[in-house]
């Protein structure tokens, strides 16, 4: 339940994040909902092995249903542009772009346990010595972050002016 409320969240999230000009099909506090937020929904929501339906093709109650679950996502974006700087998007959008990179990268169990090996005693807790298996995605996390910053400034041209 709580990896499907995830993927609707996320779904309406992507599906009103463009502001693409489509047929308008509804409203929230009078921000439009347009048939292409509907489909883009449609298509994220949609079993990748069932064939994805178009707005148009829907039932009264079924577009009606579509255009409610699409309103929760149009009045965050909304607020979210009102209430979060530029500063902080320049953050959230660096962080974003991270998390992707970070998938490509991979971490070995070897790997973490060498670091740990290395650094024992940086890892404790209220003087206690913590187990590998503690902190063990802690430094796998690490790891696959120093990879990723190695990668970018191997290619990087830094200039001392």
């Amino acid at each position: 339940m709580n990896k499907i409320l995830k993927t609707s969240v996320l779904a309406i999230v992507l599906a009103t994040s463009s502001t693409i000009a489509g047929d308008v099909i509804g409203t929230v506090d009078g921000l439009d909902i347009t048939k292409t937020e509907a489909n883009k929904f449609l298509k994220a929501v949609t079993p990748k092995d069932k064939k994805v339906q178009t707005y148009d093709k829907l039932d009264k109650d079924q577009k009606k249903s579509i255009i409610q679950s699409l309103a929760p996502g149009i009045l965050i974006k909304s607020k979210a542009e009102i209430a979060v700087t530029k500063e902080e998007k320049e953050q959230l959008i660096a962080n974003y772009w991270m998390q992707k990179e970070l998938a490509k990268y991979k971490a070995t169990d070897a790997e973490a346990k060498t670091v740990y090996e290395k650094n024992k005693k940086t890892y404790q807790a209220k003087g206690k010595q913590l187990t590998f298996e503690k902190v063990q995605d802690f430094i796998k996390m690490q790891l696959k972050q120093k990879k990723l910053i190695d990668a970018l400034m191997k290619e990087a041209k830094v200039v001392i002016k």
